[in-house]
């Protein structure tokens, strides 16, 4: 298997300028990898640095130090480092990320949401409307609302909809923040399985997972942050 992320010794403080410029540590010497068609859960207790972590995966957040490196088919570029140019061409073809929070511009249907992806790679229309529709289908998103600006929708439905978004592309890398969490259960049983589904075409996966059974179904290995430790 492809190495398709590996960290080391990675390292984030954040300082609050507000508050007399303390600095706290998040983030202090991590290192791991992911590669191909595995998933690794970031487990640990609040505040241990799961979502900061996803965020510097995703090159929302500078470390202080250590490094990312992400493979990307041709090269391996280290996202910690990297140019903005090269940021935003990793999101493009590379790296998918679903968030907790769908955040998209007012009034654009859900249909052109979930299809953007797609058609930012190049994509034809029909080609990218085609999929959005399976997965929206799949994903139990009522037809009558795909027309619809999904900024009105119910918190389980918008996650429908980024969850739709985020797998469109088939993205080698796939990061997911709590993806399952507003969802009832069988709409959590179909993440699942799409989750599974992508780990079975090579894609490396990093997750927050907060249901334990969701967790015990996609994670190959666990990284826990609150002491460092990884399992199996």
């Amino acid at each position: 298997m492809t190495v398709m992320i590996d960290v080391q010794n990675l390292s984030k403080q954040f300082t609050l300028h507000n508050q007399g410029g303390i600095s706290f540590t998040v983030l202090d010497n991590v290192s791991f990898n992911v590669s191909s068609g595995e998933c690794v859960a970031l487990h640990g207790t609040s505040g241990s640095g799961k979502s900061t972590l996803m965020r510097s995966l995703y090159a929302n957040y500078k470390p202080q130090k250590g490094s990312i490196w992400v493979h990307n088919g041709h090269e391996t570029i280290d996202i910690a480092d990297a140019e903005p140019r090269q940021v935003m061409r990793l999101r493009e073809h590379t790296i998918g990320y679903v968030s907790q929070f769908l955040r998209v511009i007012p009034r654009v249907s859900t249909l052109d949401v979930v299809m953007e992806p797609l058609r930012m790679k190049g994509a034809e229309r029909d080609e990218a409307e085609e999929r959005a529709t399976g997965l929206l289908e799949r994903l139990n998103v009522p037809e009558r609302l795909w027309s619809l600006a999904p900024s009105t929708f119910s918190g389980g439905e918008q996650q429908r909809v980024n969850i739709a978004r985020g797998f469109i592309s088939d993205y080698p890398i796939l990061l997911l923040d709590e993806p399952t969490a507003s969802l009832d259960n069988h709409n959590r049983d179909v993440v699942v399985e799409m989750i599974c589904e992508a780990k079975g075409r090579g894609t490396a996966l990093v997750g927050i997972f907060h249901d334990e059974e969701v967790r015990s179904k996609v994670a190959d290995r666990l990284i826990d942050l609150t002491n460092g430790t990884e399992t199996e």
